[in-house]
């Protein structure tokens, strides 16, 4: 098993709470009228109005991710689950991040995870399908070397309709061993128009030594062809982050073990994930965790530079969140208030979002801007309170940030809003 050792100013993680059994077959939309406004606001309180998307106050909305689809429109991205456990992942879009479409429904049932470790993405190609990624309990089998009920496959499924079907669910891995993880993931699609997914995966008869590897899957003309390993030591749960730069180079960020330094590696593939160089670390952090600290990095390229964000509880006196370019330097090191960091980008800057806890324990989001490899005084989300699981985008040159706001009853709510 596992020793996770998790410094105090982290904050634990529940990885498989909600993973439960599912079947699936091809399946239609569900759609809900769309509510126009001029707010982008999804919360549903008596001090709001106008929210672009009709929400159910019995169901919980989480992990709003945003990203832009081939045609240059804003793509919302959540899970709702129901009192009765079935979580559905939805999207929609937006011209102009007030006004979104009709909801559309990729995926319905008591199975589906998406969380901080494994953020669900929904892909946008050229060949205008979109592709969902996202994990999916699988059942436990012991006799195939399973760790009890920590299980967990990552799967696929395709639209070639604008989001209206979906195909059935696939796995990524073809390996057909189950009752073992995969997971921490991160998916992108490549300068050819394949899709490109990297997670960590359970290692057969494993001596803790390397509990889990780093393996990559690319398809071939939509197709997930047989996984590959990348690095056969890793940190164990980590979630991992994919990057296309400006070059057309694959980024591979994730967190190493060496001897128990866990620091964030990068390596790079210049041929859609052929190859890829050796592993260089990001930062020489030096912590030394014997470990998991459950906490993985966000990257970005801007132009002929990369920026990166990740935490460290390295003993050198600067623990906490970091900002860092691609030649290591620290732009900024957050005190430890401050928890899961990310970063969006556009041609000319990128936004850095996280959350802040103050001192009577509530959060609420902060965000700077990276403009020619200077970093700008950080900013509050205005009405963020208690917001968390941020996530941004640039718009136009304007900063759009989602996030979810957890209310007096548990409850959490969706919010999507300019910041400026």
């Amino acid at each position: 098993m596992l020793k996770f050792l998790i410094p105090i100013n982290l904050f634990f993680i529940t990885l498989f709470g909600y993973f439960i059994n599912y079947k699936s077959e091809n399946h239609e939309i569900t759609l809900c009228n769309t509510i126009s406004g001029n707010e982008s606001n999804f919360v549903l309180d008596d001090n709001i109005a106008n929210s672009p998307i009709e929400l159910d106050p019995n169901k919980n909305y989480t992990m709003p991710t945003l990203s832009k689809n081939t045609k240059g429109e804003i793509l919302l991205t959540w899970t709702e689950k129901d009192a009765q456990g079935v979580a559905s992942l939805c999207f929609a879009t937006s011209t102009d991040g007030k006004n979104f479409s009709e909801k559309k429904t990729v995926f319905s049932g008591s199975g589906l995870n998406n969380s901080r470790m494994m953020r669900a993405k929904i892909l946008s190609k050229k060949d205008g399908s979109y592709v969902a990624i996202f994990s999916l309990r699988a059942e436990t089998v012991p006799s195939q070397g399973g760790r009890g009920g920590r299980s967990s496959n990552i799967v696929y499924t395709v639209s070639k309709d604008g989001g209206n079907t979906w195909t059935t669910p696939a796995n990524v891995d073809s390996d057909p061993k189950q009752g073992i993880v995969r997971g921490f993931f991160d998916a992108v699609v490549l300068p050819n128009d394949e899709v490109a997914v990297a997670y960590l995966k359970d290692v057969a008869n494993s001596t803790k030594h390397e509990e889990r590897d780093l393996r990559m899957v690319i398809s071939k003309n939509g197709e997930m062809q047989p996984e590959k390993l990348i690095d056969p030591v890793v940190c164990d749960c980590c979630p991992i982050s994919l990057m296309v730069d400006t070059k057309g180079n694959l980024n591979v960020i994730y967190r190493d073990n060496n001897n128990d330094i866990r620091d964030m590696a990068r390596m790079v593939s210049a041929d859609n994930g052929v190859s890829f160089s050796k592993p260089e670390i990001v930062h020489d952090d030096k912590w030394e965790i014997k470990g998991c600290p459950h906490s993985g990095a966000s990257s970005v390229s801007v132009k002929n530079e990369q920026f990166y964000t990740w935490f460290s509880g390295t003993q050198n006196g600067q623990s906490g969140v970091r900002l860092s370019d691609s030649s290591g330097k620290l732009l900024k090191v957050l005190d430890a208030s401050a928890k899961n960091a990310s970063l969006a980008a556009d041609d000319k800057m990128a936004v850095w979002v996280w959350e802040q806890t103050a001192e009577s324990g509530a959060n609420s989001v902060f965000y700077g801007k990276v403009i020619n490899g200077k970093l700008f005084d950080s900013q509050i989300v205005k009405n963020s309170n208690n917001g968390q699981n941020a996530s941004t985008l640039l718009h136009n040159g304007k900063v759009l940030v989602a996030y979810e706001i957890l209310k007096a009853d548990k409850k959490t709510v969706m919010n999507v809003a300019f910041v400026e």
